[in-house]
């Protein structure tokens, strides 16, 4: 191979590089995140009551307990119009069923705590929903 041919090979590869660094800092290929509704007063409450029903219940029935999670869990996505397809699942929803799949009281212990992280992204905490009543109040 001649000096011009192998310059032209490196030159080529640069280009291709660089190319696909653009591409990947562009995000092209990269699911959107999803647009979520916001849930109203009534139904914030309503959930934080209900997640706090199902972690009472945890240490007398763990499987009954990671079952209702989950359900609750999906209940407020498809409320906040979250895609549920497999793939669009966040990661802590597809982590605490593969734990709680196991059938031990630890990985069911650990699947509640992944779907209670979940739970506090997509409901918020009830200090967090009791400031954004103030505000409302405020404004």
């Amino acid at each position: 191979m001649d000096t011009g041919t192998l310059v032209m090979v490196l030159i080529v590869a640069m280009v291709v590089v660089v190319l696909l660094l653009l591409i990947r800092a562009a995000g092209v290929g990269r699911r959107a995140r999803p647009k979520l509704r916001p849930l109203t007063a009534e139904m914030r409450d309503r959930y934080i009551h209900d997640w706090d029903e199902i972690e009472a219940k945890f240490v007398d029935s763990p499987e009954q307990a990671v079952r209702e999670a989950e359900a609750l869990v999906m209940s407020v996505m498809r409320d906040r119009g979250h895609p549920l397809t497999e793939r669009d699942l966040p990661h802590e929803m597809r982590r605490a069923h593969k734990l709680s799949s196991r059938n031990q009281t630890e990985g069911m212990r650990q699947a509640l705590l992944h779907y209670r992280s979940l739970m506090e992204r997509m409901v918020g905490t009830e200090d967090q929903a009791q400031r954004e009543q103030r505000r409302r109040e405020m404004a």
